[in-house]
């Protein structure tokens, strides 16, 4: 996973420099703006620099450590050491993560999905996280319908935080068998088998795919 810095100028509407505490949870936000990019989305944040107000006349504070785009590119908006304005109450010790999306569903791209779940991957690691208690929504702090896509999907939220949790746990060696026989096309579903979640249907597939090969 690669990162793309874009960080936003100190200023005190987005980066206002704070010290952040310490890490208990990652927080998910939708961007709310279909179709617009990552590198879109972080000048705007960069942009607020110069104090923007909304339609109440009150001052946007707003910001997130991370902005992930639908092409799947991870851009760097904050340091994880300092305060991003994106979930009230939780800015103190949390990482904001804002993802990109093509429509109004809100779904993120199968690219943006991929790089999700590598940047919670390694956020839980480096910072010693349980995904599935310290992965939480933008909806969970406010009550904010943010993540779309994952407060109307439950299911698909906690899908999500499993997937971390056993990417966290991942065997190389096995991740490397698996890219073998699925370039050779003895099996079509990898994350089945790296998962350990695999039916007696896919073992009997697997078997009966491997005695035509050898």
């Amino acid at each position: 996973m690669q990162i793309k810095e874009m960080i936003i100028t100190p200023n005190p509407y987005s980066r206002p420099q704070k010290k952040i505490g310490q890490i208990k949870n990652i927080v998910i936000h939708w961007i709310g703006n279909a179709g617009t990019t990552a590198e879109n989305n972080a000048k705007y944040f960069d942009g607020l620099k110069g104090g923007k107000k909304n339609s109440a006349g009150d001052y946007i504070y707003a910001s997130s450590h991370y902005i992930i785009g639908n092409d799947g590119v991870v851009v760097r908006c904050v340091p994880e050491n300092e305060v991003a304005y994106h979930a009230s109450k939780a800015n103190s010790h949390s990482i904001g993560v804002e993802v990109c999306h093509p429509d109004w569903s809100g779904k993120p791209t199968q690219k943006a999905h991929e790089s999700l779940v590598s940047l919670l991957v390694e956020l839980c690691k480096k910072y010693k996280l349980e995904p599935t208690r310290a992965i939480i929504r933008h909806y969970d702090v406010t009550g904010k319908t943010c993540p779309k896509y994952y407060v109307e999907d439950v299911g698909a939220f906690k899908k999500l935080k499993e997937e971390v949790k056993g990417k966290m746990k991942e065997d190389k060696e096995l991740v490397e068998a698996v890219k073998v026989l699925q370039k050779k096309g003895v099996i079509s579903s990898p994350e089945v088998w790296i998962n350990g979640v695999y039916t007696r249907d896919n073992v009997r597939s697997l078997i009966l795919k491997l005695s035509y090969t050898l």
